[in-house]
């Protein structure tokens, strides 16, 4: 079964500064939403850059091994052939199509693959998982072509004892590209609640209960620790809760919340790959407050507690 994914990008930067970017794989490395999960996989690159035959390939623990190889190059567009090796086989026509108009350049970034027919089901969910790959790729381009790098790095600190705290939070469902608002007037809205409780939280987490790839929604949890907070009914727009310490795999993210996704695809694909099962849902733990952290100072961790 066929399918197809596509995602676009409007970058403040030439034609000329963003297409090396795509058409060397030595650059990949700054911003390919793959690698980022495994820093340290072996790579390697031949052939002339922007040329037919330039080819990139991997062996690695985490991501898996395969080959990247530039098929067709003109100045504004690039086709790839993409074969993956590990952890299955699987072939793929990737392409950038790149349109410049006044100092913006549009990258459009595609791919062209198929399934098996018994795996119908899961077309969507890939679909999905490699449109949220995609646009993370793009938004990492899009930083090093404007600002001249990503400001922002991931860390796999292993398995680790998670903290254990009761928390009061605020749930709700929304679709993944109305996360970032939606936290942000759930956080305000506990946080006024507090206040007006005279509570202080010695620290915010967000706890994502569930991922629905096919329709492509969340629902998580905005909330504080509690520890302080009188025995009382909040009422029904809070829940309340508690999160049991033990361990975890932690995944330390340094740098904008924009560039959180790396931080999870990260610690979904070690999970794969280690074959390691989940007890309880992930968190992210917030270290520093943004309204007082620069976006490059802002410190985070995810947490994946473990069985």
């Amino acid at each position: 079964m066929k399918y197809h994914v596509k995602r676009s990008s409007e970058i403040k930067a030439s034609l000329n500064t963003v297409r090396p970017l795509i058409a060397n794989f030595d650059e990949w490395q700054r911003w390919s939403p793959w690698t980022i999960a495994e820093p340290e996989c072996p790579t390697e690159v031949a052939g002339t850059p922007g040329r037919p035959g330039h080819k990139l390939s991997w062996d690695g623990e985490i991501i898996g091994s395969g080959t990247n190889i530039l098929r067709e190059a003109t100045d504004t567009e690039l086709v790839y052939d993409l074969e993956f090796l590990k952890p299955f086989k699987s072939k793929a026509v990737t392409a950038f199509k790149l349109e410049e108009s006044a100092g913006i350049t549009t990258v459009t970034w595609t791919m062209d693959s198929s399934l098996p027919f018994f795996l119908f089901f899961m077309v969507n969910s890939i679909k999905n998982w490699i449109g949220m790959d995609y646009d993370r790729g793009l938004r990492m381009l899009k930083e090093i072509a404007e600002k001249g790098e990503v400001k922002a790095t991931t860390e796999n600190k292993g398995v680790v004892e998670a903290p254990s705290f009761i928390y009061v939070g605020i749930r709700r469902t929304v679709a993944f590209a109305d996360i970032g608002e939606a936290m942000m007037q759930d956080c305000n809205k506990l946080m006024d609640e507090l206040k007006s409780r005279g509570v202080n939280a010695q620290h915010w987490v967000t706890l994502y209960e569930r991922f629905d790839m096919k329709s492509m929604q969340v629902t998580f949890v905005a909330a504080a620790s509690a520890e302080a907070l009188p025995d009382k009914d909040l009422g029904s727009a809070f829940v309340q809760g508690e999160v049991k310490g033990g361990k975890a795999l932690q995944i330390k993210h340094s740098g904008a919340y924009d560039f959180l996704g790396n931080a999870w695809s990260m610690g979904m694909m070690y999970l794969r790959a280690k074959k390691m099962k989940q007890r309880d849902v992930p968190f992210e733990y917030y270290h520093n407050n943004p309204n007082e952290t620069a976006p490059e100072r802002l410190e985070t961790s995810v947490y994946f507690p473990l069985k």
